[in-house]
């Protein structure tokens, strides 16, 4: 009797865990999409938006098999000169904001390009968040 009590407060022990945790306290990823790039272009770049969960997050790292390197960049004007740069400290996602990765601003630059990136095929990129820890994201394959 005693076994079976212990199993019952276990499976609620259980179930309250995976209700706290399922919650929006982590971050969402929509509209993933990269340009399409022959096997001749070395770089690609993929964009979309993060919106932040119920606590602060950053977006430390992102990784894709179809790169040989893969970094966070931001596009900046330096002396009438556009720039990319790195941001080796990540992008922070506060809570509940909203931040594009878009052309002409931050995004997932993959160096050292491995594969044709076609339209209409999708790429697996992995996202590593401080707090959220990782997400797997189909990024679509487009035009633009």
């Amino acid at each position: 009797m005693r076994a079976s009590r212990y199993m019952a407060c276990g499976v609620v022990i259980v179930l309250l865990v995976a209700a706290c945790s399922s919650g929006t306290d982590t971050v969402s990823v929509e509209d993933a999409w990269g340009r399409t790039a022959p096997s001749s272009a070395f770089n690609a770049a993929f964009y979309m938006t993060i919106t932040g969960g119920e606590i602060d997050d950053v977006l430390v790292s992102a990784d894709a098999d179809v790169c040989g390197a893969v970094e966070l960049h931001e596009t900046v004007m330096n002396d009438g000169v556009m720039q990319m740069q790195h941001l080796p400290a990540g992008i922070p996602i506060d809570a509940g904001a909203v931040v594009s990765f878009e052309p002409g601003g931050m995004h997932i630059m993959c160096l050292d390009k491995n594969a044709d990136l076609v339209s209409g095929e999708s790429i697996s990129v992995t996202l590593v968040f401080e707090t959220a820890s990782f997400q797997v994201v189909e990024f679509e394959i487009r035009d633009q």
